[in-house]
C-alpha cells in the first residue's frame, strides 16, 4: 500500500467516529464537536501513522497488525475488528514476530520493556526512526482505547 489510505475508509473522515458508527447530529456526536481540537489533533495523528504520503520502511501491514494486537491485548475488540479491516495482508516473518512482541509488552507491561527487546527490533531490520514509529503506535492506540471507553460509557448515558 503506498500513499494515503482513502477518505472514504472512514466516516466524515473521522476514525474514531467510523469506529463508534457515530451518527450526525448524535448526541456523543455534539460532545466530540465540543472538543474540536481534541477531535482534530486524534484524526491527525491517526493519519500522520496510518495514512501518510510514505509509510517509509514501516509498511502499512506491519502497523496495522501493531495496531489490531495493541487493541486486542486492551480488549478493545471493535478497534481490533477495524484495525483487521483496514489492514493489508501481512506475511508471518521474523520481523513481524519481533514487532508485535515488542507492542505486547509495550501494550500490556510496558515495565517489562528491555533493551534486549529494542537489541531484537534491530537485529529484524528495524531503524532507531522506525522504533520510535512503533512505539508511537503503540502509545496512540492506547489513547484511542481509553477515548473509546470514555466515549462508550458516554454513549449508555444518554
Amino acid at each position: 500500500m503506498s500513499g494515503a489510505l482513502e477518505s472514504s475508509s472512514v466516516v466524515g473522515g473521522d476514525f474514531i467516529d467510523s469506529v463508534l458508527g457515530l451518527a450526525p447530529g448524535s448526541r456523543l456526536d455534539a460532545l466530540r464537536r465540543g472538543r474540536a481540537e481534541v477531535r482534530l489533533r486524534l484524526q491527525t495523528n491517526w493519519t500522520a501513522l496510518f495514512a501518510p504520503q510514505d509509510f517509509g520502511p514501516f509498511p502499512a501491514h506491519e502497523r496495522f497488525a501493531v495496531a489490531q494486537r495493541v487493541a486486542e491485548i486492551s480488549g478493545a475488540e471493535r478497534l481490533a475488528r477495524r484495525y483487521a479491516k483496514l489492514a493489508p495482508p501481512a506475511p508471518q516473518n521474523a520481523r513481524l514476530d519481533a514487532i508485535l512482541a515488542h507492542a505486547e509488552t509495550v501494550g500490556s507491561a510496558p515495565r517489562d520493556a528491555s533493551r534486549a527487546e529494542l537489541v531484537r527490533l534491530a537485529g529484524a531490520g528495524l531503524s532507531p526512526a522506525t522504533i520510535v514509529v512503533l512505539s508511537q503506535i503503540v502509545g496512540f492506540v492506547a489513547t484511542q482505547v481509553r477515548v473509546l471507553a470514555a466515549l462508550a460509557l458516554l454513549g449508555e448515558t444518554s
